[in-house]
């Protein structure tokens, strides 16, 4: 008969491998203290400047655009903005093996083809207009984030990929709230291993700082 020990060690193990078979997509949004991002935040009305789109297991790699193209994004690397904190909010989508494969694909096709894309700052205009606007190979980023979601058929849109700004992801059904404080919080406290960077489950302690349990 297993001692105590014995069992709760099994069931760790178990968990463990559980654990290592689930796939996540990231999103993380992040409010930057520069001037432009202010400028965005007055004329949206939002809390956030900016999305990003990663999969676990790349070691805390995202991917988007910025104004000068896309970019691939290493918050960990950078978790403060000319040394000024950056709030954050980071959510996770568990999806199947396959889901995971196709948005692998998506997100390094984008990264081999970076040269002929382009920021879109026209559809970003139209955007904050409700007016919906797309020019192949030419994004913003939460415009990039949302038309990779609906390419996956990963959560519904509630409406064109081109008509969501950083704020609508706060409110987008199917995506689950796993870190909310500051980009160098995220970088501190989550290992290579968490949900967010890799497989750990995370829960929200409060709505402004949480770290992996």
């Amino acid at each position: 008969m297993l001692d105590t020990n014995t069992e709760q060690n099994n069931t760790q193990t178990t968990t463990a491998k559980k654990n290592e078979r689930k796939r996540y997509i990231h999103i993380l949004l992040v409010r930057y203290p520069d001037t432009f991002s202010k400028l965005f935040r007055f004329i949206s009305r939002g809390r956030y400047s900016h999305v990003s789109i990663g999969v676990s297991g790349s070691d805390g790699l995202f991917y988007s655009y910025v104004t000068k193209g896309f970019r691939k994004e290493f918050p960990r690397k950078h978790p403060t903005f000319k040394g000024k904190e950056v709030p954050c909010r980071l959510y996770c989508l568990e999806v199947s093996d396959e889901v995971y494969d196709v948005a692998k694909g998506i997100l390094e096709d984008h990264a081999s083809h970076a040269q002929d894309c382009r920021y879109n700052p026209f559809g970003l205009f139209l955007c904050l207009m409700k007016i919906a606007h797309k020019k192949k190979n030419q994004y913003f980023c939460s415009q990039f984030v949302s038309e990779v979601l609906d390419q996956l058929h990963a959560v519904p849109l509630a409406k064109h990929s081109a008509l969501y700004l950083p704020d609508d992801f706060t409110k987008m059904k199917g995506l689950n709230l796993r870190f909310a404080g500051y980009l160098s919080e995220l970088s501190r406290n989550i290992n290579a291993d968490s949900c967010c960077i890799g497989n750990c489950p995370m829960e929200v302690h409060n709505e402004e700082t949480c770290y992996c349990r």
